[in-house]
């Protein structure tokens, strides 16, 4: 059973790192993405500071999916009070996960892909 934990422990280091290099490299990543790039990494570490078995990755792997669909929900309904807790939650992961990289590209990347898909959407209409 400890080798199953190890493995899940190391899946869900595997998303942290991934979601997070995600957020980094594709600048126009939106909230819901940045969210769930936090979630995975703070499970991660804290699974293993408090010496949680390791086992309960197995279930936080997919609870990190259903947590980015919930910030989706509460994004596109503007929910008030935890509307402006994920967007200023997000925007400082994001920010520091940005450090180096100048805020006139990350604007650019956002509105580039911000025009794409009102294109994309047009066409299809």
């Amino acid at each position: 059973m400890q080798i199953l934990g190890y493995i899940g422990y190391a899946i869900l280091i595997f998303f942290a790192l991934t979601w997070t290099l995600g957020v980094r490299v594709k600048l126009a990543a939106g909230l819901p993405t940045i969210m769930g790039a936090l979630f995975y990494v703070v499970v991660a570490i804290i699974v293993e500071v408090f010496g949680i078995n390791k086992l309960h990755s197995w279930w936080l792997l997919p609870l990190g999916i259903i947590f980015t669909m919930l910030c989706v929900f509460i994004l596109a309904n503007e929910i008030p009070l935890l509307y402006s807790l994920v967007k200023i939650v997000g925007s400082f992961y994001a920010g520091i996960i940005r450090i180096g990289i100048p805020a006139d590209k990350i604007k650019a990347s956002q509105y580039s892909d911000a025009v794409e898909t009102v294109t994309r959407k047009q066409n299809v209409t």
